[in-house]
């Protein structure tokens, strides 16, 4: 199991420092960006109080103090952040297994001295893994650049938006591993898993213009993100429905890699099976 998780680790090291870096900097130069609000001599508030309250409400900063720490991380960085990594997230995820079977690697894999159990958890771990390092590279470039800014906020407070926004990528990374167990190629599960991604974010986003949308909101993932609003108290709630679900999502994929028989090539329809050799269900 561990040269797997190694494997699938050591994989995976371009993508941890390509996004980890890469955000880490973006994440760096936010308190740059923020001095530099107080150092034009503009009166930015006014500015931001000509914007529709439907154009704030949008981006989740209707009401919020965009002065302050959350408020300002919020609409500069966490915003738009689980769409980003959500889309990387989905991706990888929906490959992690199914792309192999896809290649036929993974039938020589399975042909050595290892469960289906191993692989399966050993790669989810890894990818996991992954996505904790990039946060953890991207807060280390935020972490330095409170340290070198007069911000009203501490490293503590600055790691709780990026929890929130680990909750939320679980939620995506075990979704489109669920789905790639069922749906016909790893392709289908990407795409299905990423429709999903970005309509839960324009449902979210529109259900703070529309009340009408309310309704629907309660089904969005990303009504459970709190983003920027963390830095001043998690909601426990959000929190652990997101990785509850994900705990599901991730039991239910792997059951239904356990049952189910190999494929090719995205050969067959739905793979809604209960026991490994029983006649399937394709979806005719």
């Amino acid at each position: 199991m561990l040269a797997i998780f190694q494997r699938k680790l050591f994989k995976n090291w371009l993508m941890i420092l390509g996004w980890g870096l890469g955000l880490g900097i973006l994440a760096y130069y936010l308190f740059d960006i923020y001095d530099t609000f107080f150092e034009r001599d503009v009166n930015l508030q006014q500015i931001f109080n000509a914007f529709p309250d439907e154009l704030l409400a949008f981006f989740g900063s209707e009401g919020v103090d965009l002065f302050s720490a959350g408020g300002f991380l919020h609409l500069e960085f966490f915003s738009y952040m689980p769409i980003i990594l959500g889309i990387l997230v989905v991706t990888s995820a929906a490959s992690l297994i199914t792309k192999s079977e896809e290649e036929g690697s993974l039938e020589m894999i399975l042909a050595q001295p290892v469960s289906r159990s191993m692989v399966f958890w050993s790669r989810t771990l890894a990818l996991i893994l992954s996505v904790c390092l990039i946060l953890a590279l991207t807060w280390g470039g935020g972490a330095i650049g409170l340290e070198m800014h007069d911000f009203d906020l501490t490293q503590a407070q600055l790691i709780k938006p990026f929890i929130s926004l680990l909750s939320v990528l679980m939620f995506f990374l075990s979704l489109a591993l669920l789905l790639s167990m069922v749906m016909p190629s790893s392709s289908s599960a990407s795409l299905t898993a990423g429709l999903i991604l970005i309509a839960s974010y324009f449902i979210s986003s529109l259900a703070r213009i529309d009340e009408k949308l309310e309704g629907i909101d309660r089904f969005s993932p990303l009504k459970y993100y709190q983003g920027g609003a963390a830095v001043t108290g998690f909601n426990e709630e959000y929190l652990l429905l997101m990785f509850g679900l994900a705990m599901l999502f991730l039991l239910l994929a792997w059951f239904f890699f356990e049952k189910r028989d190999m494929r090719f090539g995205g050969s067959g329809g739905l793979r809604l099976v209960c026991k490994r050799g029983v006649e399937k269900f394709d979806g005719k």
